[in-house]
């Protein structure tokens, strides 16, 4: 008799499950002797369920095939690492060269790509890159996944939507970042509120997810390739779901009066979203090339101070500890030697900017007071810049100026931060 083609996935999987030979439940012992063998025992415990799992996906993927077509299995196949299927599917349609030309699944590889990395499947992956998978589809989920309205809020504003890259673990980063056809800065385009559209890179994306468990050792993955540029940057709306979703006073930004948009450069956004861990490798590793300084005339210089001066007034950087000094004066360093940072400081007219440049330079942790823009004050611009040339000429990256021989009587201000804080966290 044949199977209707109208079976759902849960009538096929109970097909299987009611055709196919019973098998007999693993047996747990009562006692463990010791936590060694009972460490031994889980891992068996676990090596025999994803066996017994991947038994059922080959016997479901066998009846899917029957039931939904070539595509439609395909697609499973990756999601559930069914290699053997997979290998057959592609084999069958193939060229001289390896590369998959019949329509039956050609058109499916990138999806099916997306699939195996959405799923962690890292055998799947080598196989479907073997035979002409794009790696910046499989990296981005262009294909795989249609970007909300809002991707940053739901409909009540509560939290960040998921996007594919959400998925990405280390194994599969890796093997992605090692097809020479990969393009890691591919761009991702997603809705932010108020029908605006925002333009990431995966690291860019990958970073704005603080609650992305492997958030920090992707993004240095991905900022480590030689094709990425780390000085790249986000332009967003000041009212906008990006920008509320920082945790940063959306009010404080800065925004360039040429510009509708704010602008804050990639070593700002790890700032803004804590991924301190991020910031201290993009400041110390000397291969990235980073410039705080880029891009130029966008506002991005001077919203990198500010945010940086709103984490610090809110404490956020005491959970660093000591690993703060290393972050302070390698991000003092860089500035320091960045003549695009230099040239936009001394020919701004904002103020403020020159004052949190000050400020960046005198924080010291070992001083009762820790200073604020507000000790800047009563300095014109031109008293600003010979402060600030000053800097620029006398500061070395391992011996930051002292915060006294800048400002011998700062006034206590309210708006000031007890740095000892810092070290009693």
């Amino acid at each position: 008799m044949p199977i209707p083609k109208h079976h759902n996935f849960n009538e096929v999987r109970n097909m299987i499950h009611s055709s196919g030979p019973a098998l007999s439940p693993i047996r747990i012992d009562a006692h463990v002797a010791s936590s060694t063998e009972a460490q031994t025992h889980l891992a068996t415990q676990q090596t025999l369920g994803q066996r017994f799992a991947l038994r059922c996906h080959k016997s479901i993927n066998r009846v899917f095939l029957r039931l939904m077509g070539t595509r439609a299995t395909f697609l499973r196949a990756a999601a559930t690492n069914d290699v053997p299927l997979i290998r057959r599917m592609v084999s069958e349609h193939h060229s001289a060269d390896g590369m998959v030309t019949a329509n039956l699944v050609e058109d499916k590889l990138d999806d099916a790509a997306a699939k195996a990395v959405a799923n962690g499947k890292t055998e799947a992956l080598v196989i479907l890159l073997e035979h002409g998978a794009c790696p910046n589809e499989a990296l981005t989920g262009r294909n795989f996944c249609i970007p909300p309205k809002r991707m940053f809020f739901d409909e009540r504003g509560r939290r960040r939507h998921h996007h594919v890259t959400d998925k990405l673990t280390p194994e599969t980063v890796r093997i992605l970042l090692n097809n020479i056809h990969i393009f890691p800065d591919a761009p991702i385009r997603l809705g932010d509120s108020w029908g605006h559209y925002l333009n990431f890179t995966p690291k860019e994306l990958i970073n704005s997810n603080s609650g992305h468990k492997n958030r920090e050792e992707i993004c240095k993955m991905l900022v480590s390739h030689d094709q990425v540029d780390v000085n790249t940057e986000i332009s967003f709306y000041q009212t906008g779901a990006f920008a509320l979703s920082s945790k940063v006073d959306n009010q404080s930004f800065y925004q360039h009066p040429q510009s509708p948009c704010i602008h804050v450069n990639f070593i700002g956004q790890t700032l803004m979203f804590d991924n301190f861990g991020l910031t201290e490798h993009l400041l110390t590793d000397q291969t990235l090339n980073l410039d705080p300084g880029l891009p130029i005339g966008t506002g991005a210089a001077e919203n990198l101070l500010i945010i940086f001066m709103d984490k610090y007034s809110k404490g956020c950087f005491r959970k660093l500890n000591q690993r703060f000094d290393n972050l302070l004066n390698a991000l003092r360093g860089k500035i320091a030697n960045s003549d695009a940072f230099r040239n936009q400081l001394l020919a701004s007219e904002n103020k403020l900017f020159k004052q949190q440049f000050l400020t960046l330079f005198a924080i010291g942790q070992q001083d009762r007071h820790a200073p604020s823009p507000a000790d800047f004050q009563h300095l014109n611009c031109e008293q600003l810049n010979d402060k600030i040339l000053d800097i620029f000429l006398t500061i070395s990256y391992e011996s930051p100026p002292d915060y006294h021989r800048l400002y011998p009587n700062p006034p206590t201000g309210q708006d000031s931060v007890i740095a000892g804080d810092f070290e009693s966290a």
